[in-house]
Order: C-alpha cells, then sequence, then structure tokens
C-alpha cells in the first residue's frame, strides 16, 4: 500500500516501508520544524486554537486578485467576531504595521500585539521610512513557564510555493509557543494558503507525542537518500531552518500563509 509523504502528503512513489518522505526538501523542512518547536503537555487535556492570515486590508487586489480563491478585500471585523465566537482557547492574527492601528481596535481586551522582525534592508527605490516587520495579534491561550518572548527575529521564507505571504518555520513554531500549544491540541488554520500550518503542526506535535517517523529508519524518495534512514543533515547550516520562499516575500504587510 502507498502512504503519503509524512510533510506535502503527496502520495510517495515507493512501497518501501523506510520511505517517509517524497525528497529531500520535505524531509528536512519536517526536521528542522521539530527542530525549532518545544512542546510539553501540561495536564489540562486538549483544546482548540486557530490562527488567519488573511490578505492584509487594502492589498487583496494587488497581490491575489489572479488566485482561483481570491474573494475581494477581507472583513476584519466580520473575521475577529468569527474568531471570537469560535470557542477557541486562543487565536493569533497577521496583519500589517500600517493596518494594525485599525485592526487592533476590533479585538479583545487584553489582546497582545508581538513582533515578526525580518533582518533585511531596504530596496534602492524605496523612501522614507521602510517596513521591516509584521505584527502578530494575540489573544488568550495557555499561559505556560517558561515564558516566550513578544518578537521574533526571522528572515522571510524562502521556499515552498511562490504565494505571496506564506511564512517562515521560525515564524510558524514561535506562533505556537506564543498560543501556548501542547500535543494533542488542533488548530484550525482559516487561511492556509501553502498549508504551511497545517504541516508544521502535523510534524511537531507527532514528534511531541512519540508518533513521528523514527530518525532511525525513515529516509525519502530522493536519489542518493541514505540506505540506513538516517535523517542526518551533515554539514548543512544553512539558514533555510528560518523558512521557505523567495525575494518577493519580503515585500512587507502582504501576506498569507
Amino acid at each position: 500500500m502507498i502512504a503519503a509523504c509524512g510533510w506535502c502528503r503527496e502520495l510517495l512513489s515507493t512501497t518501501d516501508p523506510r520511505v517517509k518522505y517524497c525528497g529531500k526538501r520535505c524531509r528536512q523542512s519536517a526536521w528542522r520544524a521539530r527542530g525549532l518547536a518545544s512542546l510539553e503537555a501540561s495536564g489540562d487535556g486538549a483544546a482548540r486554537f486557530a490562527y488567519a492570515d488573511p490578505p492584509y486590508p487594502g492589498l487583496a487586489r494587488k497581490y491575489y486578485g489572479r488566485e482561483e480563491s481570491y474573494a475581494g478585500e477581507v472583513d476584519h471585523r466580520a473575521l475577529i467576531a468569527q474568531l471570537v465566537a469560535g470557542g477557541y482557547r486562543g487565536w493569533a492574527l497577521s496583519t500589517s504595521e500600517r493596518a494594525l492601528r485599525d485592526v487592533l481596535p476590533l479585538c479583545p481586551a487584553g489582546a497582545r500585539v508581538c513582533a515578526w522582525v525580518k533582518p533585511i534592508g531596504s530596496r534602492p527605490k524605496t523612501r522614507g521610512i521602510h517596513g521591516t516587520w509584521e505584527p502578530l495579534i494575540v489573544v488568550g491561550g495557555r499561559q505556560r513557564r517558561p515564558g516566550k518572548r513578544n518578537w521574533l527575529s526571522a528572515q522571510p521564507a524562502r521556499f515552498g510555493g511562490d504565494l505571496p505571504g506564506r511564512k517562515p518555520l521560525a515564524f510558524v513554531t514561535w506562533m505556537f509557543g506564543l498560543l501556548g500549544m501542547q500535543p494533542g491540541d488542533s488548530i484550525d488554520d482559516l487561511f492556509p494558503g501553502t498549508g504551511v500550518v497545517g504541516r508544521t503542526w502535523a510534524a511537531v506535535s507527532s514528534e511531541a507525542s512519540g508518533d513521528a517517523p523514527s530518525a532511525k529508519y525513515s529516509c525519502d524518495g530522493s536519489p542518493g537518500s541514505p540506505a540506513d534512514g538516517s535523517l542526518r543533515t551533515s554539514g548543512d547550516t544553512s539558514r533555510e531552518v528560518l523558512g521557505d520562499a523567495s525575494p518577493e516575500a519580503a515585500l512587507d504587510g502582504r501576506r498569507v500563509a
């Protein structure tokens, strides 16, 4: 029986039980996601969480007008009302620096604003202030020890497709920590885009619960994949650990996960 890749969920091209991933990139993405996250059960039972990364206000047509899923500007008032009424233990919402002053007042009292800082330079043709950070609004969640800092420094995504706004693995795992998520929880990704949030949660939560593919026996279906299934990435010290996308992803405030 042919199984699905442990990261992208595409069907594998082999029935070899040692092969858990369709290629090196999927294997490394799953491995890195687990390395970035640190999950421990707290004993208070499973809970539901949500993340929303809609087209940022005023930018939907410009950046997503050609997407099949394009449905015009997102009604942020209705979206936040949906999140509040959803019965979630906690939720997070991405937006842009420019839109923050309009979006934050729509959120419940106690909402926290965290900052994803992108250590990138400004483009030569830009003028004035160049945005290199994005707000992440966090509501609720578990208050766990040790605490999580309210900012992250990480490069924009480099791989994973060409959809503007896809988030890097470092951002996704940081968000899980801010929400205090633990194995057994579930997360509703309201604007899934490339699906990186769901894939990352599946990878890190299965690792923490002991259900992840064994590092000793898992391998991928790519040429030259180690016969013993080792997940080692000898000599790989690249910053790919932070994410997955092209230079267009450095555009500020136009994100869909």
